[in-house]
């Protein structure tokens, strides 16, 4: 286990106006650094951003962060923490490789047994998606790159989740996969869609947040991984070309971030 933000001297003395935020974050793919970093600083820079934006009930939010290798098999002990996050990965969340079938078990330990929340992004959308009864599978309809607009569903729960983005109407968040949920888990509430992929985020009240976009990518990681993608031949020119062109639109990355911190400390 590794902590890049390591607070315990400082939490003696911390405010009783302070809430100190727990997160585990789980590197399924630890080998890949991108321009900008690893998955697990790429979410440290968000959520430490995000933090000095989610002052809700009159708290100050204090992040203690610390990250896990699952694919060695590294695992928090999931009531040590309030939320636990799983990354995206180049791997294929419907694999049965060793690794990803102990993470889907320890996702159904801490859902039917822990009181920490889940968080998945891509590749963990997709898993947790798995581990919960959701089908995940290959996307007939091709990729999903760069700058991509979802729809906000008509229940209200995803207006609730990112009310920045109910305000313009759309959810914009940087994408890079094929593979999607293609059906949801039993009972879980899915509040985003896009043209290409029908289960875009999932919800369950004090449970589970997802993603099968990456608010952490800014627009350095996500040009260069687009680049990285037509030069290997998994995107085609004209596949890569239409992302480039998409790649600096605005997006919802960093309210997706203040959300998260929302749901991790209860408010939504």
């Amino acid at each position: 286990m590794s902590s890049s933000i390591s607070l315990e001297s400082r939490l003696a003395n911390v405010s009783p106006s302070c809430k100190r935020l727990r997160l585990a974050i789980l590197e399924t793919d630890p080998e890949l650094v991108t321009v900008c970093g690893t998955f697990a600083d790429l979410f440290k820079r968000l959520f430490t951003n995000s933090t000095t934006e989610a002052e809700e009930r009159a708290e100050k939010v204090i992040l203690d962060i610390a990250t896990f290798n699952v694919v060695k098999g590294s695992y928090p002990e999931p009531d040590d923490f309030d939320g636990i996050l799983v990354t995206g990965s180049r791997a294929t969340a419907f694999d049965n490789d060793p690794w990803i079938l102990k993470l889907v078990e320890y996702i159904k330990r801490v859902h039917d047994s822990s009181s920490a929340r889940l968080v998945g992004m891509c590749f963990g959308h997709q898993v947790i998606a798995r581990a919960l009864g959701g089908i995940v599978e290959k996307n007939s309809a091709g990729w999903e790159v760069s700058v991509t607009k979802l729809r906000l569903d008509e229940e209200g729960q995803g207006a609730k989740l990112f009310p920045e983005a109910a305000a313009e109407g759309e959810l914009r968040l940087q994408q890079l996969h094929r593979d999607h949920v293609a059906v949801p888990p039993p009972g879980m509430h899915v509040f985003a869609t896009s043209e290409r992929s029908p289960v875009q985020g999932l919800y369950e009240e004090g449970k589970v947040l997802t993603l099968q976009g990456h608010p952490e990518f800014n627009e350095d990681v996500a040009r260069n991984s687009v680049e990285v993608n037509i030069v290997s031949g998994s995107l085609s020119d004209a596949e890569g070309k239409d992302a480039l062109a998409r790649v600096a639109i605005q997006n919802h990355g960093a309210d997706v971030g203040k959300a998260v911190v929302r749901f991790l400390i209860g408010v939504v």
